[in-house]
């Protein structure tokens, strides 16, 4: 063999071992795959739905004028915390006033002449006992003469005409006995007459309804609190709603005069469009925020929902959306009625839960799925699901806290396939 013959063999059998030192790489290369691992761990996993809500007063109520008139005073302004019976301001009505004092003067002159019927009641009865008791006297006298006549006429002493008169004087007397005695029974039910007590007595009932009508009237003169609260606002006047109510203005009995919102802190009322109302109950908490009070989160849960749905406020809206009270757990001073907040209320709040990035799950025939990483091979991992938002899922059942699993879906991968890992947050390093 010539040298040149041994020179293309050498370069042929380096060409060869080169080959297959590419092959041997390559087939190594396609064995071994880099994959992006998590590690599971509990945690809390919460879902929350975002909505606009307006702070508010738990309950704001309108204090009307009851009675007509004019304002004499304003006691209170805008802000002012008062109690339940102070007072606000008072109403002038000089007819009213006038005719509240002639009832009450009008009671007492029938009360009073209570005590006169009594006496009169008492005055009648004897007058009538006394009546009695003259008639019968007469009717014994008349009865003594008339057997004393009868003996005398049976012995012949008398004439018959003599009998017969006495006989007649009797009959009278028994008549007017049985009448005085029949008066008295019909005076004592009667009250022996017109003026009577009983008369008296239901005349001043009468006077004492109108006088409490009367003065019950005259007591809507003074306008009071009805509940423990803050002045919200004090009526403008009619003609210049710039321009607050004042003493001697005109006041119609309905009209608004102040509106008061009562204590017990603040909520929120958000309206929740109806198509996601089904994930919200009663006892939610619910996170608040707003521009007013940056850096600020105030708390609640869900106290009242709306039974019924309303169309939407925005009039180029046709949803419409069911009104939502979020009860604040606290009343901050920086609040005001009336602020406009974001309300985030949290339908999904599972604590020490397993959760898993969505983009982790892959799903086949059997279910869902992940890639649990160990001794840096996959092993296909079927789980259980539960609630889950854009990014996380809640896994119930497969995995433990501590596993290594494949944080995204791949379909080169694998059941066995041999891995090296980078985790999740950290770059892979540059070959």
């Amino acid at each position: 063999m010539n040298k040149r013959i041994r020179n293309l063999l050498i370069i042929a059998a380096a060409g060869v071992l080169v080959i297959a030192i590419g092959v041997f790489v390559q087939r190594g290369q396609s064995t071994t795959t880099a994959v992006t691992v998590t590690t599971v761990k509990r945690t809390t996993f919460s879902t929350s739905l975002p909505e606009t809500g307006t702070v508010q007063r738990p309950r704001v109520a309108t204090i009307p004028a009851l009675i007509s008139g004019n304002l004499e005073q304003i006691y209170v302004k805008a802000g002012d915390n008062v109690a339940a019976g102070q007072l606000l301001a008072t109403v002038v009505n000089p007819t009213l006033q006038a005719t509240a004092a002639g009832s009450q003067a009008d009671y007492t002159s029938a009360a009073a002449n209570i005590s006169t019927a009594r006496v009169n009641e008492q005055n009648a009865k004897v007058s009538y006992e006394a009546a009695v008791q003259t008639a019968k006297s007469n009717l014994d006298e008349a009865m003594r003469i008339y057997k004393a006549d009868v003996s005398l006429y049976n012995n012949k002493a008398i004439p018959r005409n003599q009998l017969d008169v006495d006989k007649a004087k009797l009959d009278q007397a028994q008549v007017q006995y049985d009448q005085a005695l029949r008066q008295m029974q019909l005076g004592a039910v009667t009250g022996y007459g017109q003026n009577s007590v009983q008369y008296a007595q239901a005349a001043a009932q009468k006077a004492a309804i109108v006088n409490q009508s009367n003065q019950q009237q005259l007591g809507f003169t003074r306008i009071t609190a009805p509940v423990d609260g803050t002045i919200q606002t004090v009526a403008s006047q009619p003609a210049d709603p710039l321009t607050q109510l004042r003493p001697g203005d005109p006041v119609t009995a309905g009209q608004g005069l102040f509106t008061i919102a009562a204590g017990g802190g603040f909520i929120v009322k958000a309206q929740v469009d109806e198509q996601d109302i089904i994930n919200v109950r009663t006892g939610q908490r619910a996170k608040i925020t707003g521009e007013d009070f940056p850096g600020r989160t105030l708390t609640g849960y869900v106290s009242v929902i709306a039974p019924v749905a309303t169309k939407s406020t925005d009039p180029s809206s046709t949803a419409k959306q069911v009104v939502t009270t979020i009860r604040l757990d606290g009343a901050p001073s920086f609040l005001r009625d009336g602020m406009s907040v974001d309300v985030d209320i949290l339908t999904t709040d599972v604590r020490n839960a397993i959760v898993v990035p969505s983009a982790a799950l892959n799903k086949d025939g059997k279910g869902s799925y992940v890639y649990v990483v160990r001794n840096r091979k996959l092993v296909k991992t079927y789980v259980g699901t539960g609630p889950k938002n854009d990014t996380q899922t809640v896994v119930k059942s497969g995995l433990l806290p501590g596993d290594s699993i494949v944080a995204a879906k791949d379909p080169l991968l694998h059941d066995g396939q041999n891995v090296t890992t980078t985790p999740a947050g950290k770059a892979t390093p540059a070959s």
